[in-house]
């Protein structure tokens, strides 16, 4: 089942179209047997057990423990215990980017570290500070009526991934530490990540990232696809856009260095390339937000 179709099960003020939907403790249980696709979530257990098949995989999720997974993965929620307490959060792509803007609360390799560690274990004090949150956007959705409603269900989500964030970097996983267990596609995949980390300002080409790792471009933008449901073109958009934006938040900079900064040909070309992404000038952007803060 896809996001779409789960919206259906539950109350409509827990559910906003094409955003979000949150599932409460209380109606955990509806999604027993039920295989999920296409579609990012997260799961909270804070007590009880959940079993489930993860890309075909048999886990189990016990107290503190949370799990996340990404549109290019399948899970099946095979068995609910009786005393499971667990949430469920979904959301699409389109509101966390709205949400979010131009916070990233994730390293560039948290894509791949999924693969590997979709469940983590969690401390009971983690757990209710993710609880929390999620408490607060339950409020937030029900009183979303209110004149800021929709402003504090994104707030509460942006609280919520920061909060995530702030667990995840204080776990200490490492795919360095899974090296006999990874196939080829795994080392390129990762290799590239890294690479774009590192290289994206000046290197906006593919064949650059290809010829590194030795693949040819055709055959990095199979595996990247493959492996994350994303191109590699799409990553290194992904960081330019991010980079930009925090540049843009800072009146210091000017368009063109900006453009200069980012290794556009010059700023004509840099402003297509933004339009494009957010739909939206860089001039236009940039107002928006002095607009917002003064607000």
């Amino acid at each position: 089942m896809t996001y779409q179709e789960i919206c259906r099960l539950y109350p409509s003020e827990y559910c906003r179209k094409n955003r979000l939907l949150l599932i409460t403790p209380d109606l955990f249980y509806k999604l027993e047997r039920m295989t999920i696709e296409r579609s990012r979530m997260h799961i909270l257990v804070s007590k009880g057990t959940l079993e489930l098949d993860v890309n075909g995989t048999f886990q189990e999720m016990h107290d503190h423990s949370f799990l996340e997974i990404i549109d290019n993965t399948k899970i099946r929620i095979k068995k609910i215990n009786q005393d499971l307490q667990a949430w469920g959060l979904m959301v699409t792509f389109e509101f966390a980017s709205e949400s979010l803007k131009n916070l990233r609360p994730f390293p560039t390799s948290h894509l791949l570290n999924l693969q590997y560690f979709p469940i983590w274990n969690i401390s009971q004090k983690e757990n209710h500070i993710i609880e929390l949150q999620l408490e607060q956007l339950k409020d937030s959705l029900v009183e979303s009526n209110q004149h800021f409603g929709s402003e504090l269900i994104e707030l509460y989500y942006r609280s919520f991934c920061l909060q995530v964030g702030n667990m995840m970097f204080s776990k200490d996983y490492s795919l360095e530490d899974y090296r006999p267990y990874m196939s080829k596609k795994d080392f390129v995949t990762w290799g590239f990540l890294k690479l774009v980390s590192k290289n994206y300002k000046e290197k906006h080409n593919i064949d650059f990232y290809a010829e590194s790792l030795f693949v040819s471009a055709k055959h990095l933008t199979r595996i990247i696809k493959e492996m994350t449901g994303k191109t590699p073109y799409s990553f290194i958009c992904l960081e330019l856009l991010h980079n930009a934006m925090v540049m843009l938040d800072d009146e210091k900079y000017s368009i063109a260095q900006i453009a200069n900064e980012l290794h556009f040909a010059d700023q004509a070309s840099f402003c297509k390339f933004f339009k494009k992404q957010k739909n939206i000038s860089p001039m236009a952007y940039r107002r928006s937000k002095i607009v917002s803060d003064e607000l």
